[in-house]
């Protein structure tokens, strides 16, 4: 990028590349082999514009020992060229998600109940009743009618036949159709699960999920008499879940990369698997409601979180400001008397000012816009 550029040049020590010692003595030193001037005698009203004599001082040059005490070292940074990147931190909650509740329709008394954090899969028993299994299969629909010969086809019964068949008791492909096939292979299922063996299914012996289930709490104990919400059950894997402003949702995206830190200081990285619609949250510094995006969190390694339940994170968040942009340190900026900026870039052992014109600012760094300015360049961050 070309721009005007106002030049002032001052003479360098050489030294490292991040860190340069700039001479502080006056701009117009004596040429070589020029003798160094004597002191001279100024009269204040010589320099004062407005003819005002106040008084005589004298000002003599520093000696050379008093100049090298006098150099300051710098500290350089290079400009960059790149996606500016803003820093967007939170909190969140690692756990297993949100919980939900599974019962049963069938009248009863609960006699087992799984341990804590058992996983039940397709087939997998999750309670019994009566001393009888209610059985999870996979499937989106809810058990809404028994299965049973003479009911009419339906999509139920292509779930129920590919469970079946998944569990090896059905030979064909499924179909929608109650037919002899399909009693014959409840049968096979009913005596390896030792229930009586009818060739249909009663309500609430079944409990059809979209996903394998893990048990997160107890509703009831045994000795209860069997009802909807027998346990509250959970997904298999560990997820974060975090809340934004929604005015984030430009950034809070699926398939976002994050940054999570653990509890125990290590960084894990992550995704954003699933974005919600805002909702209604109490604040908890002002203990008011404010809307609220809900984000869903899920580790690229879920054994970074190996041991870990119910603990709460830091997530960081990339929001990009500006694309393919020159970069500088906020740092590395000079105000001009009469507006603007400038930054001062090193020339080998000069430095040069050079007018900039900015953009975004986002964690240090400022988007430049307009000047002579490249990336590799060396600009001065600090005296």
């Amino acid at each position: 990028m070309k721009g005007p550029r106002q030049r002032g040049s001052v003479d360098l020590e050489s030294g490292p590349a991040e860190s340069v010692a700039i001479e502080s003595g006056p701009a117009d030193s004596p040429a070589p082999g020029r003798s160094r001037r004597k002191p001279i005698l100024i009269g204040v009203a010589a320099v004062a514009v407005i003819g005002v004599v106040a008084g005589i001082g004298y000002l003599t040059w520093p000696s050379a020992a008093a100049e090298d005490k006098r150099k300051v070292q710098v500290e350089s940074a290079e400009v960059v060229r790149g996606d500016l990147t803003e820093l967007v931190r939170t909190s969140g909650k690692l756990g297993f998600g949100a919980t939900r509740d599974l019962g049963t329709s069938l009248a009863g008394t609960v006699t087992g109940l799984p341990g804590l954090g058992t996983v039940v899969g397709a087939g997998g028993e999750l309670f019994r009743i009566d001393d009888r299994p209610v059985v999870l299969f996979r499937g989106e629909l809810p058990m809404w009618r028994s299965f049973e010969s003479g009911m009419t086809d339906g999509a139920d019964v292509l779930q129920l036949e590919r469970n079946l068949k998944d569990l090896g008791y059905f030979d064909r492909e499924p179909d929608q159709e109650f037919a002899g096939s399909t009693a014959t292979a409840i049968e096979k299922w009913q005596k390896a699960s030792r229930l009586d063996q009818t060739g249909s299914i009663e309500m609430g012996r079944i409990v059809f999920s979209p996903t394998e289930v893990r048990v997160a709490e107890h509703k009831i104990g045994v000795g209860s008499p069997a009802g909807p919400g027998v346990l509250g059950v959970s997904g298999t894997a560990k997820e974060i879940s975090v809340s934004v402003d929604p005015n984030l949702s430009a950034i809070a995206t699926l398939g976002s990369e994050v940054t999570v830190v653990l509890p125990n200081g290590t960084e894990a990285k992550g995704k954003i698997a699933g974005v919600g619609s805002p909702v209604e949250q109490d604040d908890k510094n002002s203990g008011e409601k404010k809307l609220k995006l809900p984000l869903t969190i899920t580790l690229d390694d879920p054994a970074a979180a190996d041991g870990l339940d119910n603990v709460s994170v830091s997530v960081v968040i990339n929001r990009v400001k500006a694309k393919d942009a020159v970069q500088v340190p906020v740092l590395a900026l000079l105000a001009r008397p009469g507006g603007g900026f400038a930054v001062e870039v090193l020339h080998g052992e000069k430095t040069e000012m050079v007018d900039v014109e900015l953009g975004v600012f986002a964690d240090g760094m400022v988007e430049v816009t307009g000047g002579d300015l490249e990336a590799g360049d060396k600009v001065v961050v600090g005296r």
